[in-house]
């Protein structure tokens, strides 16, 4: 096989998208499209290192032959990154909080505001570096977290994080619902140990997409896994693979709307 037609899918231990550790490895719902649009690409040798969202970054910024299965869209990535049509679909991100640190901020729909929650005095955050919580919310977080109390964590698993708010030695963090509840699954603990919390108006679900390096071997990549996903998306096995590890908020009729009508069409 031409070094050209290989194809390194640089990707980390972040369950339940990615599980490389565990009973359950090779299991999560990133991997398992992954399995799929990689069947619709026989013409590639496709490898799977374990590396971080940092070193994958920068090899894409390097113009390697790495791609990743699902990054955001952003201002700063698409400088060198080229992406697909949308090939993941989840729910949004919510705030994540040591119970009763945040409830001054709790609306009636148990929302929580994001801006008021970042002018929210004396509270301490941590992020995961490099990550993106979408475009949105990266603006929102770029104009207050150099004055917060902010602990950036490197792109590893994220139990560490979440025990971290159990303990109370960070008060905030954002992550994905699906991330929360497989913490809880695995680790066995009881509910309540963190608090969840949707943000004030934003939408409902996020979409990601395949990014491949800014290159014409990127575009030639890219163009392929589009292709595939033309013909992938619209099937039952895509839907399921995509919605592993969060089946109840995918089994609604306003996500099935939402697949069909926007998913489909992205």
């Amino acid at each position: 096989i031409h070094a050209d037609d290989t194809i390194s899918w640089q990707t980390y231990h972040r369950p339940p998208g990615i599980i490389m550790i565990g009973d359950d490895q090779g299991k999560g719902f990133v991997e398992k499209a992954l399995n799929l649009i990689i069947e619709r690409l026989p013409e590639y040798k496709h490898h799977k290192p374990m590396t971080t969202l940092a070193r994958a970054l920068s090899d894409m910024k390097a113009g390697r032959q790495v791609c990743h299965p699902a990054l955001f869209k952003t201002r700063k990535r698409e400088e060198f990154m080229i992406f697909s049509q949308a090939a993941m679909i989840n729910p949004t991100n919510r705030i994540v909080a040591h119970p009763g640190k945040i409830d001054a901020l709790v609306k009636k729909d148990k929302s929580v505001d994001l801006i008021e929650l970042l002018q929210y005095p004396q509270l301490s955050f941590a992020l995961v570096k490099e990550r993106s919580y979408t475009q949105i919310i990266d603006d929102l977080l770029a104009d207050y977290l150099d004055q917060k109390y902010l602990f950036k964590m490197t792109n590893t698993d994220l139990s560490s994080l979440f025990q971290m708010i159990e303990k109370g030695r960070i008060d905030v963090s954002i992550a994905y619902p699906f991330e929360v509840n497989y913490y809880l699954k695995d680790s066995n603990k009881r509910e309540g140990a963190l608090k969840l919390y949707a943000m004030s108006g934003m939408e409902k679900f996020t979409f990601g997409s395949v990014a491949c390096p800014k290159t014409e071997w990127g575009k030639r990549v890219i163009n392929k896994v589009n292709l595939a996903l033309d013909v992938l998306k619209p099937t039952a096995a895509y839907r399921k693979a995509v919605t592993a590890w969060w089946e109840e908020e995918a089994a609604t009729e306003a996500f099935n709307v939402l697949y069909q009508n926007e998913f489909l069409n992205r």
